[in-house]
């Protein structure tokens, strides 16, 4: 069994797998060469979580507060604010109509976006990023099943 953390990032990943302009091109990963031919593409990952014990009887009940990026890669031309903001729509729209990932968490809200542009590749590209935070609840002796 996987931790709830993968769980939940291959859920989001299966969620805007083809129903975005990244088409297929979304990946459970922050480190992924992207090329010009690969974008636009999505990458998903979970960089940080806290979490609190509220239950004083072991095993304790955890309510985690995990944070899941979604960074969205675009060929940087023409007006790409707008197509920046029209993947982040996109993204968006897909979390929000399921906040609970099918029953997999209590609840996903949005909590920052920021748009950056980068030359270090072959072509600039714009990079749109999302984060998310995600509350969910574990048994402190059973991470890989979320309550």
């Amino acid at each position: 069994m996987t931790h709830a953390r993968t769980q939940i990032r291959k859920a989001v990943v299966n969620a805007l797998k083809g129903n975005t302009a990244a088409e297929s091109r979304v990946y459970e990963s922050r480190v992924y060469a992207l090329d010009d031919p690969k974008l636009p593409a999505l990458l998903v990952f979970t960089p940080q979580e806290s979490m609190g014990q509220p239950s004083i009887q072991r095993p304790r009940t955890q309510m985690r507060q995990l944070q899941l990026m979604v960074e969205g890669y675009l060929k940087a031309r023409g007006d790409i604010d707008t197509e920046a903001d029209s993947l982040a729509l996109e993204v968006e729209q897909l979390i929000a109509a399921n906040p609970t990932l099918g029953g997999l968490v209590k609840d996903i809200m949005l909590d920052t976006t920021a748009t950056r542009l980068s030359g270090e590749g072959e072509k600039p590209v714009a990079i749109v990023s999302l984060t998310f935070v995600i509350l969910y609840s574990v048994k402190e002796n059973a991470p890989q099943t979320p309550l």
